[in-house]
């Protein structure tokens, strides 16, 4: 199996997550501490999601950083 998840698709992934919790970016960039430009620039898959973004994402939602990898067949 080979994990695969382009940065565009895991922006998305995160903005889809956030909106189905009813969180709001604005509360999520101050929950997570990431400038709130910066964040609406990652969810809309402009830029990298850092690791130490992504961690703070996935706690701030309170999901596992690996749920925003998925494994398809090689």
């Amino acid at each position: 199996m080979v994990t695969q998840t382009n940065t565009e698709d895991l922006g998305l992934r995160v903005d889809a997550l956030r909106s189905e919790l009813g969180v709001s970016a604005q509360k999520l960039a101050a929950d997570t501490q990431i400038p709130y430009a910066t964040l609406l620039r990652r969810l809309n898959g402009d830029g990298l999601l850092s690791v130490s973004e992504l961690k703070r994402i996935s706690s701030a939602l309170n999901v596992s950083p690996a749920s925003w990898f998925t494994e398809v067949a090689a």
